[in-house]
């Protein structure tokens, strides 16, 4: 009896397990990645001593990426984590609790990050003052009575928007 039961724990601590991994490469290293908008953290070199990127996940399915890097335009995609054979039910009792040693079930996203233009900032200008000559007088007249306190600021003697008080 004492054997079985030996044997029996044994089998436990030596019981195997699934390691779901998402790798994420991008060309160059250092860009900020973004799992179903949340920040996982930022893409390394595959020569990096900890190795590339990856990050863990429990469920298969679509995910949504980011990845942003200054200086380059955002990469935005989406990445489908296929369910592999051996973790159907029944068989994944198998693959998870009574083969002896890890496998690791993993799928990659490798993007080439591309350098991004610099701004035009008389042009971004431009179109500001125009978007806002589009608002009507009467909207502009309302959101300044309603939503702003007005005051001269003594050294210039503008009329400048300040922050209402508090209602207690």
């Amino acid at each position: 009896m004492a054997r079985v039961l030996l044997l029996l724990l044994a089998a436990v601590m030596l019981a195997g397990c699934v390691e779901r991994r998402l790798y994420v490469r991008s060309d160059p290293p250092g860009a900020d990645v973004y799992i179903d908008g949340e920040y996982v953290g930022q893409t390394r070199a595959d020569d990096d001593p900890d190795g590339p990127f990856y990050v863990y996940f429990k469920y298969y399915g679509t995910r949504d990426y980011t990845i942003r890097k200054p200086g380059f335009r955002t990469v935005q995609g989406s990445v489908d984590l296929e369910t592999p054979w051996y973790e159907y039910p029944v068989l994944d009792f198998v693959s998870e609790v009574l083969i002896p040693y890890p496998i690791t079930d993993s799928h990659h996203v490798s993007v080439k990050l591309e350098a991004a233009e610099p701004a035009d900032i008389p042009r971004l200008y431009e179109n500001a003052k125009a978007y806002r000559m589009q608002a009507r007088p009467q909207d502009r007249y309302t959101y300044a009575v309603t939503y702003q306190h007005w005051a001269i600021d003594p050294a210039t003697g503008v009329w400048l928007p300040v922050p209402k008080p508090r209602q207690r």
